[in-house]
């Protein structure tokens, strides 16, 4: 996944996950080592200990791909119910405001100026 990776994310993931891999275990190294110096009492390395495991990911690319269809589906639902739903409200409360009437109106006069009319007036005619 390198070169996909790379072109897309701007980071090689593989790359990613051996450096995460590496740190984590210095990470654990140093707690180790505090803990022997004494400068970490049992609780506190228990403590920097669930820590370091809590933030480790196991699998980047599948952090990666999590973290993109979560904000996919974010900006699906703030066009749907955000921006859209904004626009969809400032042009449809005019619209609204028009009686039904008008709108009946509005396409008699539309239906007859495009002369589709004149078929259904001219048997009135006869």
């Amino acid at each position: 996944m390198g070169l996909f990776s790379r072109v897309f994310y701007g980071v090689d993931l593989d790359e990613e996950q051996k450096r995460q891999d590496e740190l984590d275990a210095k990470l654990r190294d140093l707690n180790a080592k505090r803990r022997e110096q004494g400068k970490y009492d049992q609780k506190t390395f228990e403590e920097a200990e669930a820590n370091r495991k809590k933030s480790y990911i196991e699998d980047v690319d599948q952090e990666v791909d999590d973290a993109f269809w979560e904000g996919f589906d974010d900006g699906a639902n703030n066009i749907r119910h955000g921006v859209g739903s904004t626009i969809n409200t400032a042009i449809g409360t005019p619209l609204k405001l028009i009686p039904w009437q008008l709108w009946l109106a509005g396409a008699v006069w539309g239906a007859w100026k495009l002369g589709l009319l004149k078929g259904v007036l001219g048997r009135f005619k006869s």
